[in-house]
């Protein structure tokens, strides 16, 4: 066999000596990197525009961010094509729905932009609006703007990315610049949304009052039949009561309804309920007749599309808000509504979530699975398993879980919120009602209980599993395996390791480092030899990446004999570049030049054809070397050998960086 002579060699480890680690750039690569920093710089100098002063920030969209190359294997922005047409098609090429999800669409979409405006490439209206209407999709506010403003007065100007601008730049606070795209749209006669229209004239009222509100309500009567003035009022409302201004809030229910604007029992309700907050029980009472006698009902339908059209448009604050006055007012809300808004809000408001779902289950309403995930993951983020514990509870109360699925989804969220005896309580709970828990079920639990230390319940948990016919696979040995190799349980370890062979489980890299390391931290270096055998058997690829950790692990203990020893028995088979280049570097951080020279000496005999790109690696990894000295002489060798040429300018800068 291949290693069977190698147990002999592994001696005793060496111990390693201390430097302190001086960094600086890799040498190999400063002047690709020098060139690429200049051309950047060169690209962007004329981008560059003065910061808005502190006083005016607010007022003003934040300036456009430079923007970055696409990277490999994506459609190339790059070359600007010849004419505007051209560009056009290419851009709404960039710009295509069925990219937009992908990480490099808003990257290639900038440097097309870019590279046209480097070029002098006039852009086409019909460009302008594509480059607004792509970017604004993507979150680039003030790239957005920029090119809509660049649109002529000629040109027509679309109602959706209209609206959409308006309700971004109210949402995010730059009014200024929200008053300046309303105008612009009054001027042209573009039809206004309830989106566009209702964010914008809310964030007025809250910041500016009611008058100016009412002087909005009045410029848009003849361009606002796409606008749901129900639900505007309903915001105007809501945004004046959040600042307080509770008498305004009342005020506008009355103004607008004599323009029939038609507010219903939502907005009557937000105000009243501000009133009632603040303590003014008679004015409650008299707003409460108002909304019996004067208000109409809330259609479930239109609010509905408004919500979802808040939600498409990304204005998941706004979309909050106005649930918060339809839940908190036990108004009809649809439950695909409130499984879109949870998904949504989880990320924004947690707590604002766990309401909504605790309305949804308490109307006898049980939420969608991906609903549920994006709100648990939250929940776990956010480090609030209590509150996911309670309304699991519910759930499970009500009957929710209606298979192993269902089951599993619990025990996996409150394992990985650290409820783990609230897990264990569901997992009994299922075998109690004659179903079979899943393996997933038991790992999610087993890797919980290990994460918390809890190795006699993990331990209790595996003879269970056995108990109950559900055979451990490559993830709950894995998980074991990891936990015993940490606190240095090696014999518990090993015999798990051995376990898996006789089950028929094969180990993957996680099993075959974990094992490994933990020995080799032991000292036991003969049997780590004897696993990793077994790896190189098992599949070569495995080993490659194996081997890397292997010989980082002697390394780390000293043993610079055997890992040696080790290389100079891999098969050709098994990749080993990057373990060559580790223990070379290792080799000369501890000062053993010689034992480096000489390795390198046998790598250029048996693994020829890896030999340059060995010694590239290693040039590059040497500007993080401990100490000066070994370097030089490595150096020196390798220029005697003509293995490396040129080395005057790499070794001052050397020089130049540890002075």
């Amino acid at each position: 066999m291949w290693m069977r002579n190698l147990f002999l060699k592994i001696s005793s480890p060496r111990k390693r000596s201390r430097g302190k680690t001086r960094g600086f750039w890799r040498i190999w690569r400063l002047r690709e990197e020098e060139e690429e920093e200049e051309e950047e710089e060169e690209e962007e100098r004329d981008k560059r525009r003065p910061r808005a002063s502190s006083s005016s920030r607010r007022d003003s969209p934040p300036r456009a961010a430079s923007p970055a190359s696409p990277p490999a294997g994506f459609p190339k922005a790059a070359a600007p094509t010849s004419t505007p047409q051209a560009f056009h098609a290419h851009l709404a090429s960039l710009a295509a729905p069925s990219r937009a999800a992908h990480p490099a669409t808003l990257r290639s979409i900038l440097a097309a932009l870019s590279r046209a405006r480097a070029a002098g490439l006039p852009l086409l209206p019909a460009t302008r609006v594509l480059a607004a209407s792509a970017l604004l999709r993507h979150g680039r506010l003030p790239d957005a703007l920029a090119h809509f403003g660049l649109v002529p007065d000629s040109a027509a100007l679309p109602a959706p990315l209209c609206n959409s601008l308006l309700a971004a730049l109210a949402s995010s606070g730059s009014l200024v610049s929200a008053r300046k795209v309303f105008d612009r749209m009054i001027g042209r006669a573009v039809e206004l949304d309830t989106v566009g229209f209702g964010v914008f004239v809310k964030n007025v009222g809250r910041r500016h009052g009611l008058a100016e509100v009412l002087r909005l309500v009045q410029a848009v009567r003849h361009q606002g039949d796409r606008v749901d003035r129900s639900v505007v009022a309903v915001m105007v409302a809501d945004g004046l009561c959040r600042e307080g201004r509770i008498e305004d809030a009342w005020q506008a229910l009355e103004d607008m309804r004599f323009q029939g604007w038609k507010p219903d029992f939502v907005a009557y309700r937000v105000v009243s309920e501000a009133f009632r907050e603040a303590g003014r029980t008679e004015e409650e009472g008299r707003i409460l007749k108002q909304k019996r006698k004067l208000g109409v009902a809330p259609r479930k339908e239109d609010y509905r599309e408004f919500m979802f059209a808040l939600l498409s448009s990304r204005q998941i604050g706004e979309a909050k808000e106005i649930a918060e006055a339809i839940v908190l007012g036990d108004f009809p809300i649809n439950d695909d509504v409130l499984n879109a808004l949870i998904c949504s809000v989880s990320e924004i408001d947690v707590d604002a979530a766990v309401m909504f779902c605790k309305f949804m289950i308490g109307k006898e309403r049980f939420p969608s699975s991906d609903m549920l995930i994006h709100l648990c993951e939250s929940l776990c983020t956010n480090g609030k398993g209590d509150d996911m514990w309670e309304f699991f509870r519910v759930l499970l109360d009500k009957g929710y879980c209606t298979d192993v699925r269902d089951y599993h989804l619990v025990v996996s969220f409150l394992g990985k919120a650290g409820k783990v005896r609230e897990a264990y309580d569901v997992l009994k709970e299922v075998k109690r009602k004659r179903l079979e828990p899943d393996i997933s079920s038991y790992n999610s639990l087993m890797e919980s209980l290990c994460r918390k230390n809890l190795l006699r319940p993990a331990k209790k948990l595996w003879d269970e599993m056995f108990t109950s016919g559900c055979s451990p696979n490559l993830q709950t040995y894995n998980i074991l395996i990891t936990k015993f190799a940490e606190i240095n349980e090696s014999e518990q370890a090993q015999q798990l390791f051995d376990r898996m062979f006789q089950k028929g489980v094969s180990p993957d890299v996680t099993t075959y480092t974990s094992v490994i390391n933990m020995l080799c931290q032991e000292k036991k270096y003969e049997q780590a030899v004897e696993i990793f055998t077994k790896c190189v058997v098992q599949d070569t690829e495995v080993a490659s990446s194996v081997l890397t950790v292997f010989i980082l692990a002697l390394c780390k203990q000293g043993n610079f004999k055997g890992a040696l020893s080790v290389l100079s028995c891999i098969p050709s088979n098994v990749e080993s570049v990057n373990s060559h280049v580790i223990l070379l570097k290792c080799l000369i951080d501890v000062g053993e030049v010689d034992l480096a020279i000489e390795h390198i000496k046998s790598i250029r005999s048996n693994f020829s054809s890896s030999f340059q790109n060995i010694i590239n690696e290693l040039m590059a990894s040497l500007s993080t070397s401990a100490s000066l000295q070994p370097v030089t002489r490595l150096i020196s060798y390798l220029n005697s050998q003509g293995i490396v040429h040129d080395v005057g300018p790499w070794m001052g800068l050397m020089e130049h960086n540890y002075a």
